[in-house]
């Protein structure tokens, strides 16, 4: 831009420089044209009357010298016709001098002229007069007059002729001069012009140049913007296709379950609030998990897929939406308010679950068949999902097929206690409220052995009020909280055992002994504890004893430390058997189903009779629970039953209410 600014500047002053030159030139040539217009006018007319005016002179003289030379009488007529030229000439000259400025000298000499004239009239006469009178000494006398005012007027006419010669050089002079002046100015003018416009055109050619590079630097710049553009534009079509690759990637994910490509729990919560479902119905597969630990996850996917695949097809014809919602969990909903026969929908979930109990999988050369138990709910909106869940925990504890879901079942209510009870559980685990009631084992065939204890839980909640276990263990366990029940258990039982040296008990089951934390906490305290021959671990839910595998490793191992294995609900299944004789264990503690009706029921007491036979058999010794009468006291005491616990012998209470520092 400042180089633009600065050609317009260039061609601004050539242009200013031009005018004035022209300028300067046209007032010159003003001058000139004065000066010529003097010269070829003024000039000459004054050349002209001052010549004239010296001719008429002269003439004038001749005729006078004639008539002197000829001693002639002169003739007024002749005389009077040359002072007439001679007045014509003097008044052209003298109108000439008083219109036109001349030097002040040409103007003083004219006057003196004028005065001469006048003189050269008066000598004229004398001359005439002597002529006349022929008076030779007069004539004399007017000749020598004559002659000097002839001799000075001729010299006043050179002058006079002079100075006009010597004006006309003097504006010839200055002609010349303003002629050199205007010439150079002019062409310096025109040369700082030619200059400036070299200049100028050289800039423009530059300008030019520079533009045609800027140009063509535009045009490439317009290409490579173009192939951005085109690029961009590709850019953009496959970020548009990977964002929607991604979309689609993403609602796969969050809507998808990625084993079977059903729809998910999300789609199905999102879809819930979008439509008014009428019935739905939870599926789940029964004893997937163990499956799953038998032939592991891959299969366990592939049997997920495989059934996902069979409910498809089982569904294909229903107005219903299959969901896969997790794990082994699959959920069939329906939108169709024209039938409002909840029994259609009943059946068709019956026939495609006993369908699927049929169907026979195959993957590797391998077999598998699969059962499902389902939950229905047919009200609920916002809760449906949740009913149909307490429906499916109804059917498996009930061990049906399928379970119905209504407002008037204790359902919903048990729902609610057991949310409740995990705050509660929360809370005392939180501030420490988790107690060890105390019940008393007592000897009754030795009665000097000591008394010994078994350490039963409890939970205090906010207000105090002391809770059983029954009430909150399942759903400790429900919510994986389990464990911290065991370990504050643990701590109660072992710090009562220190403090008044007395032999406890306290129950672990399969769960604990699963869980690695809470084996690892027990042994880091069996390291430091110095009263582990007074421990007791009781053994529950014995029926679920699989794999001795792990059971028989942690009894071996515990007994290192000198703690003590029991087998608790001792006869309530025929498998406990099979227990006595692969887990070293010191007690037996025979289930309270036999004991509490010994005294009525033969059936009972001959089981326990063999049960203490086989005990003894393999020095083991007995504990009988539930004893709550005299009467079952007496009669397991007759049967060889060593140890007796029940609320006859002592309620579960706080251990200070047995023992005494």
């Amino acid at each position: 831009m400042q180089f633009q600014y600065k050609i317009y500047a260039a061609l601004i002053a050539s242009f200013i420089l031009l005018m004035l030159s022209l300028i300067l030139s046209y007032k010159n040539l003003q001058t000139n044209n004065k000066v010529l217009n003097y010269l070829n006018k003024d000039q000459i007319t004054l050349t002209y009357f001052t010549n004239k005016l010296n001719y008429d002179l002269k003439k004038n003289q001749s005729v006078i010298l004639q008539y002197i030379l000829l001693k002639k009488e002169l003739s007024s007529d002749s005389l009077s016709k040359t002072f007439q030229d001679i007045d014509e000439s003097l008044n052209a000259l003298d109108t000439f001098v008083h219109t036109h400025q001349l030097p002040q000298t040409f103007t003083k000499l004219f006057s003196k002229i004028k005065k001469r004239i006048t003189s050269y009239k008066i000598v004229e006469k004398s001359i005439m007069t002597a002529l006349q009178e022929h008076d030779e000494e007069d004539l004399h006398d007017a000749i020598i007059g004559f002659n000097s005012v002839i001799e000075k007027f001729s010299q006043d006419t050179e002058v006079l002729t002079d100075l006009a010669n010597s004006l006309l050089y003097n504006q010839i002079i200055a002609l010349e001069k303003n002629n050199k002046e205007s010439s150079v100015i002019l062409l310096f003018s025109f040369i700082t012009a030619f200059i400036l416009i070299i200049i100028a055109i050289f800039k423009f050619n530059q300008l030019h140049h520079n533009l045609r590079l800027q140009l063509n630097r535009a045009q490439e710049a317009e290409s490579d913007l173009k192939r951005i553009q085109d690029k961009l534009l590709d850019y953009n079509e496959n970020l548009e296709r990977e964002i929607d690759a991604k979309t689609q990637e993403l609602y796969k994910k969050i809507y998808t379950h990625p084993i079977s490509h059903l729809p998910n729990r999300n789609k199905l919560l999102e879809d819930a609030s979008s439509y008014e479902f009428t019935r739905m119905a939870l599926l789940n597969i029964d004893r997937f998990q163990s499956f799953n630990d038998v032939y592991g996850e891959k299969t366990g996917n592939v049997a997920l897929k495989l059934t996902a695949d069979f409910l498809t097809q089982a569904i294909s014809e229903l107005p219903v939406r299959l969901y896969h919602i997790g794990g082994d969990e699959f959920v069939i909903v329906c939108i169709d308010k024209s039938n409002d026969d909840n029994q259609v929908f009943i059946d068709a979930i019956n026939t495609i679950l006993n369908e699927y109990k049929k169907h026979i999988f195959k993957y590797q050369g391998k077999t598998f068949q699969f059962m499902m138990s389902c939950g229905i709910t047919f009200t609920g909106k916002n809760k449906m999902l949740a009913y149909a869940d307490m429906a499916l925990k109804d059917a498996k504890k009930k061990n049906l097929q399928l379970a119905i879901f209504h407002k008037d079942k204790s359902l919903e209510k048990k729902y609610k206690n057991d949310i409740e009870c995990h705050k509660k559980l929360l809370s005392a685990l939180k501030r420490g409220t988790i107690y060890s009631y105390f019940q008393p084992i007592v000897p009754i065939q030795d009665t000097s052995k000591p008394r010994k204890y078994e350490s039963l839980v409890r939970m205090e909640d906010d207000d105090g009020k002391i809770i059983p276990p029954f009430n909150f263990i399942n759903v400790a366990k429900a919510n994986r909280i389990y464990y911290k029940i065991t370990k504050a258990v643990l701590k109660n039982t072992l710090e009562t055992i220190e403090h008044y040296h007395i032999p406890c008990s306290l129950n672990f089951s399969l769960t604990d002994i699963q869980n690695v934390k809470t084996m690892q906490y027990f042994f880091s305290i069996l390291n430091d504890f110095t009263y582990n021959e007074l421990l007791t671990i009781e053994l529950l839910e014995t029926e679920d004893f699989q794999d001795y595998k792990g059971v028989y490793e942690f009894c071996v191992k515990v007994r290192t430390y000198g703690v003590k294995i029991a087998l608790d609900d001792f006869g309530a299944g025929y498998s406990n058997f099979s227990h006595i004789l692969n887990l070293p264990v010191d007690f037996i503690k025979i289930d309270a189903s036999l004991i509490s009706n010994i005294d009525k029921n033969s059936s009972s007491r001959l089981m326990v009779e063999t049960i203490v036979a086989l005990a003894k058999r393999l020095n083991v010794q007995t504990v009988a629970e539930f004893v709550s009468s005299e009467e079952i006291l007496q009669i397991v005491k007759e049967v060889g039953v060593d140890y007796a616990q029940g609320f006859h012998l002592g309620r579960p209470l706080r251990i200070e209410e047995y023992v005494k520092d």
